[in-house]
């Protein structure tokens, strides 16, 4: 778990530990590195590492969470700025937001922690809860069943369109998708 304070020492030292776990993830395995070598990389203290967070991962948590918060708020202004768009698939922003912002995804990819991103899908999610049950009318339950399927479904776009060097573009992948599940095919489709 991590616990930043909201003051610059902290956030700055957080920033630190980030950038420097980037930099040894790309010098060896995930698994093996050890919060001397990243205090050491990050040149901060060790009682500044344990008074932010718990584990090494959390610093993937941390900067995962903060994308996606960051993600929602670029959403909400995407759509006002692109009111032709609402009521559209959320795939359009999504895929313009992370063709600027990936770094935390591929470094996720890097150490196949795909977990992490759909944790902090799920998180930022949960705020929509009571509107997607007032919205299709079901228990909660099946809402959780809901955001399942599609925090799946977007990680693995995401994923795979990053894997593919960002291609085609966000607007061609989003409108090729977007038609596709438009026409849902059946198993008689397919069998």
């Amino acid at each position: 778990m991590y616990h930043i304070k909201d003051d610059q020492r902290s956030i700055r030292s957080s920033e630190l530990l980030y950038d420097a776990l980037v930099r040894l993830v790309q010098q060896k395995p995930f698994h093996t590195i050890t919060v001397t070598e990243l205090v050491e990389e990050a040149q901060i203290g060790r009682a500044t590492f344990y008074r932010n967070f718990d584990l090494i991962e959390d610093i993937l948590r941390m900067r995962c969470d903060q994308t996606f918060e960051d993600l929602i708020v670029y959403m909400k202004a995407y759509l006002e700025e692109h009111q032709d768009e609402v009521g559209k698939l959320p795939l359009k922003p999504v895929l313009h937001y992370f063709h600027q912002n990936s770094e935390i995804i591929e470094v996720l990819m890097t150490i196949k922690r795909l977990d992490i991103i759909q944790d902090a899908f799920r998180q930022v999610m949960g705020p929509f809860k009571p509107r997607l049950i007032a919205l299709h009318g079901v228990a909660e339950m099946y809402v959780e069943y809901g955001l399942v399927v599609r925090v799946g479904i977007m990680t693995n776009i995401l994923t795979q369109w990053i894997a593919s060097d960002k291609q085609p573009s966000p607007d061609e992948l989003a409108n090729t998708l977007g038609h596709m599940m438009g026409k849902m095919i059946t198993a008689d489709d397919v069998l």
